[in-house]
């Protein structure tokens, strides 16, 4: 396999039927404010429309789970317009307050008033959002004060592992993305499907996550997501510590851990279109958000599996590739690295499955020197 351009296979594409473009219209497209891999935010709205249905975006200015620390001004001026041109094409708007940490203002008047602010401001420009993400019940309760209309959806980052903890909360969100711990059991997917249609509520899910499955250090990277990573630098130096649990496993070359990740194939999503209303695909800080529309709109991926994740590390693996071609058909059925993984044996299951899809690529270099902090290796037992 040729792996030099990186682009998908250039066989001839059947070209969809109307109905068949409604029913894959289920996909929310993350907001970016720099050109990535050579392609604007707009012009990948202008070719992917038919297959879009929301555009998920941070108001800059109000804190949400990756933090903004440029001039506000100019990013509001591009992003009232982008956001313009997405009504244009029938995308629905929806709007990030999904930190973890909102810091001592959180549930008080102050907060609600800025947020309010906030969504008025929005408003003024005819830009209401029709979703708001959170993970602040106090945020999805005064939501629905400010505008009845608004679907209130649960954040991944709420972790909702059970049908039980959407019950919780069900008078307190209209939709849910499902724990992405979970979502490569089927059956479990299914239940909480089952659940949303006899209770009114939609069932969500993020396609192309990296981060590793149940990973303990979740709420802590978060955290450390909204407000941002500068300020970690020196500790992190003094301690040989990792920013992330992740950016420490890949480091240590423990590459099976990505396999056990949650990310779900392109090739496989035909799987879940029966339980699933949007399938999210994080592209907000992908390199490559373009092979990332193109692979999971025509469920078909030729090329690195990684550079189709977020976050991808791609470029810590270099110069070796995970072919997504050479997935076997027993990955597909859901029989390896499903739901045995949530209590991993190391059977030997995923390192017979790296021997097919693990790969030198002579074209591309190796690794650059990792620029934050050294690492002493994660090793994980016999």
């Amino acid at each position: 396999m040729n792996w030099q351009t990186y682009q998908l296979t250039n066989k001839p594409v059947r070209i969809p039927t109307r109905d068949e473009i409604e029913a894959r219209r289920k996909y929310a497209f993350g907001y970016f404010f720099e050109k990535r891999g050579g392609r604007t935010f707009r012009d990948l709205v202008e070719q992917y429309a038919p297959f879009l249905k929301e555009v998920y975006f941070p108001w800059p200015g109000l804190r949400s789970a990756r933090e903004l620390d440029k001039d506000i001004a100019p990013l509001r001026r591009k992003l009232i317009d982008d956001l313009k041109f997405c009504r244009s094409k029938g995308l629905a708007l929806d709007l990030l307050v999904n930190a973890t940490c909102y810091g001592d203002t959180a549930l008080t008047s102050v907060q609600r008033e800025e947020y309010f602010g906030h969504l008025k401001e929005l408003s003024s420009f005819g830009l209401m959002p029709e979703i708001v993400t959170t993970t602040s019940p106090y945020i999805a309760t005064i939501t629905k004060k400010f505008d009845a209309s608004v679907d209130r959806r649960a954040s991944v980052n709420m972790r909702l592992n059970s049908t039980l903890a959407m019950e919780y909360v069900a008078e307190t969100f209209d939709s849910f993305y499902i724990c992405r711990d979970l979502q490569r059991d089927l059956p479990t997917v299914k239940m909480f499907a089952e659940w949303g249609k006899k209770n009114g509520k939609g069932i969500c899910m993020l396609a192309n996550s990296g981060c590793l499955r149940y990973c303990p250090w979740q709420t802590f990277h978060e955290t450390l997501l909204a407000h941002d990573f500068r300020h970690i630098q020196g500790e992190m130096r003094k301690l040989d510590l990792p920013s992330t649990l992740c950016v420490g496993i890949v480091q240590s070359k423990q590459y099976e851990e990505i396999l056990r990740a949650s990310w779900i194939r392109p090739e496989d999503l035909y799987r879940y279109e029966p339980y699933i209303s949007v399938f999210k695909l994080s592209t907000r800080e992908a390199d490559r958000p373009d092979l990332i529309l193109q692979a999971y709109t025509s469920r078909s991926f030729n090329g690195d599996l990684l550079l189709l994740l977020d976050p991808g590390f791609s470029f810590m693996v270099r110069p070796y590739v995970f072919d997504n071609k050479e997935f076997p058909k027993e990955w597909s059925e859901g029989k390896i690295a499903g739901k045995c993984a949530s209590n991993c044996t190391h059977c030997g299951k995923c390192t017979e499955v790296m021997n097919l899809v693990f790969k030198r690529s002579p074209n591309l270099p190796p690794p650059p020197k990792y620029s934050m902090a050294p690492y002493k290796p994660l090793v994980i037992p016999d």
